[in-house]
């Protein structure tokens, strides 16, 4: 162990006297290991923004599943003659597949609804479908999303087309129009009208008010929540004298975890008898781009480690012939090849480490300096964040930059051992 310690010591001795006429050799790491920290912190932040600004907001990753329908079959039918429905089993089925990251249920009465509204001192009563959404499907696509539940009075949901509509009834009579929050909380009364063993209509009544308009959702009625229908249509299941569920399925909104897989995904659901409408295009060219932009990083990385390694090999053996003579003594002083070898790699990790830390802490600088002029350049970006990297990419960094440096060294330190003792002494 004393020899073993000896040894090290001799040889982290020796290292700090050559280490810094070495550092020339191994210059070219501090450009590799600045454009990987700038690559790696580039590709997070656009995988990131792409995915919160363009995934997010075209709902790339976002498909809707219809059951298969005739062509009489329409949502502004009755609910008794809509066919076009999608079976509980199958939405078990969907439920259940793996590369779903969520999965909504839209439902709808399987009654005869009816809407009433006053507007200007005019009321009116008519036919609405009426559909029912779980409220968690609405966080982040609408700011009141956590007051839509089962309460008094029923939170409805319009399309944002009957705002449209209203404003435009409202220009046409020469009356003000009005935003959405004008709306909020205007009143209506819901009528669902289900059978007595007699076949007489029952009417069943509950107060309403307006919450929200939305277009994430293209359905030709109002929503309104789903536990609502669920819990209404339980209790009247058998009010007819036979049992009768109430509502049907009639789309589900699914998100899928990996958009790369998602011709797969469509290729399945539709395999269950399911129409499936997705940005399955978008996404296959949103993905070639990213992956269009990985190869070419990865291209430059390659490129840059291959002249790296190239510059660090052929200036050490430029120190390997400079030092030949010094080599030579050591070996006639009974040095031996393996401390002669480890001397050298170690020297050549030690460089490693120093560039990959000046690496690390420019790659950040400028990764600092791109992020607060990026937006002023292409304003497109402005939103784009560029995060700084952490502790793993620094301890990367080091272990990448002094593994490149000692392996570059070790064939020159492999000819500093085996240098000829007599030609060695004659130069």
């Amino acid at each position: 162990m004393i020899h073993i310690a000896r040894n090290i010591f001799f040889i982290i001795k020796d290292s700090g006297r050559n280490i810094i006429g070495a550092l020339i050799s191994s210059f070219g790491i501090l450009f590799l290991i600045a454009f990987l920290v700038l690559y790696l912190s580039f590709r997070d932040s656009v995988k990131d923004y792409v995915e919160t600004n363009l995934f997010g907001k075209l709902a790339i990753n976002e498909i809707k599943i219809f059951p298969k329908k005739s062509a009489t079959d329409s949502f502004f039918s009755t609910a008794s003659a809509v066919s076009g429905s999608i079976s509980p089993e199958t939405v078990k089925r969907v439920r259940e597949m793996k590369d779903l990251a969520s999965t909504y249920s839209v439902i709808r009465f399987d009654y005869d609804t009816r809407l009433r509204g006053e507007l200007m001192g005019q009321a009116a009563r008519m036919h609405v479908p009426v559909f029912g959404m779980e409220r968690t499907f609405f966080k982040g696509k609408d700011p009141y999303w956590k007051t839509f539940r089962t309460a008094e009075p029923l939170p409805v949901i319009a399309p944002r087309f009957v705002f449209e509509l209203l404003n435009n009834f409202l220009a046409a009579t020469d009356l003000p129009t009005m935003t959405p929050e004008t709306f909020r909380g205007f009143p209506m009364t819901l009528f669902v009208f289900t059978e007595d063993p007699k076949g007489k209509d029952i009417r069943n009544v509950t107060e309403c008010a307006a919450h929200s308009f939305t277009d994430v959702l293209n359905l030709p009625g109002v929503i309104i929540p789903s536990d609502f229908i669920v819990e209404f249509c339980r209790k009247h299941q058998n009010d007819s004298g036979k049992y009768k569920r109430g509502y049907k399925y009639v789309m589900l909104v699914s998100s899928v975890r990996d958009v790369k897989r998602l011709p797969e995904v469509t290729r399945k659901l539709k395999s269950f008898g399911l129409a499936v409408e997705s940005r399955e295009d978008i996404a296959q060219k949103t993905n070639r781009v990213l992956e269009i932009i990985d190869d070419s990083s990865l291209v430059i990385i390659g490129i840059l480690l291959i002249l790296t390694v190239i510059s660090i090999f052929n200036s050490y053996l430029t120190i390997v012939y400079t030092r030949a003579h010094k080599f030579s003594l050591k070996r006639v002083l009974g040095v031996s090849k393996i401390r002669i070898i480890f001397g050298f790699v170690f020297e050549a990790a030690l460089i490693g480490v120093i560039y990959g830390a000046l690496g690390f802490f420019i790659g950040t600088s400028l990764l600092d300096y791109f992020g607060k002029n990026v937006g002023r350049w292409i304003p497109a970006l402005q939103h784009l964040y560029l995060a700084r990297p952490g502790a793993g990419i620094l301890v990367l960094a080091l272990a990448l930059s002094s593994a490149i440096s000692s392996i570059s060294a070790l064939v020159p330190a492999v000819f500093a051992s085996n240098i000829n003792l007599f030609k060695a002494m004659k130069k």
